[in-house]
């Protein structure tokens, strides 16, 4: 009976440790990634420093297309955070980040690396309140830093 309590306490364990930072996030920031792409190690590297400043209750969801194994593991997180149609219409646009309503899925705007940490910073944390029902504009809100890009994967006609 010991031996089963402590695989079960194991277990447990295991999913204690592996829960996100935040149980039930505002918003997910959606990483677009490629290593070889320049923007990309930019917008990587300001990231924590950027979810930091923020201060809100955000999830990073990496979506990495360096190799096929990156490229699969981030399509099973955005499955399991039910982010796939975001996942669908950038995935191979590496360099910037998506501000997704944990709630709705709707895409709030997005953070490119063409602003200083703290500016985007103050724009995640302008997007956060968006999503908790407090909408906020900012001037900010119209720059290149903070517009998401162009449909990468459009739907062949039929």
């Amino acid at each position: 009976m010991k031996l089963k309590t402590a695989a079960a306490i194991s277990a447990l364990m295991s999913l204690i440790i592996a829960a996100p930072a935040f149980a039930s996030p505002d918003v997910y920031v959606v990483n677009f990634h490629h290593a070889k792409d320049a923007k990309s190690q930019q917008m990587s590297a300001q990231l924590p420093s950027i979810l930091q400043m923020a201060q809100v209750e955000a999830e990073e969801v990496l979506i990495d297309t360096t190799n096929a194994a990156k490229w699969e593991k981030a399509a099973h997180d955005a499955f399991n955070r039910d982010l796939v149609p975001v996942f669908n219409k950038w995935v191979g646009l590496p360099g910037f980040a998506a501000v997704v309503d944990a709630q709705s899925k709707d895409v709030i705007g997005c953070l490119t690396p063409a602003a200083e940490a703290s500016v985007l910073a103050r724009e995640l944390r302008n997007m956060a309140s968006k999503a908790k029902g407090r909408a906020f504009a900012s001037a900010a809100s119209a720059t290149s830093a903070t517009q998401c890009p162009d449909t990468f994967n459009v739907m062949p006609a039929r």
